[in-house]
């Protein structure tokens, strides 16, 4: 089963700093990196970052991996400057 990380962010409308994201997140072993704004609701103008693995154990290697990168690192020192986690979801999912 595919473990899909949702995460949903408050900040500008910059997509440049999320297009940086996807090759490491790939580098470190998700098979999937999406992002987009919210267009309804109660999260209008938020921006929701998915990234999907293939399971539990592509998950675990690219966390470990991925932790100790420093092109991770200098990310998520530029995603926490500019925007605020609001929320992240860990969901194990099956495709039907």
């Amino acid at each position: 089963m595919a473990i899909v990380v949702v995460s949903r962010w408050k900040g500008p409308n910059d997509l440049a700093l999320a297009r940086s994201a996807g090759p490491i997140f790939k580098r470190h072993g998700a098979a999937t990196v999406r992002i987009g704004s919210c267009y309804s609701g109660e999260y209008t103008g938020q921006l929701m970052v998915v990234v999907t693995y293939a399971d539990w154990a592509a998950y675990g290697n690219g966390m470990k991996s991925m932790i100790v990168d420093p092109d991770y690192q200098r990310l998520l020192a530029d995603a926490t400057a500019g925007f605020d986690l609001q929320d992240r979801s860990i969901i194990v999912a099956e495709e039907i």
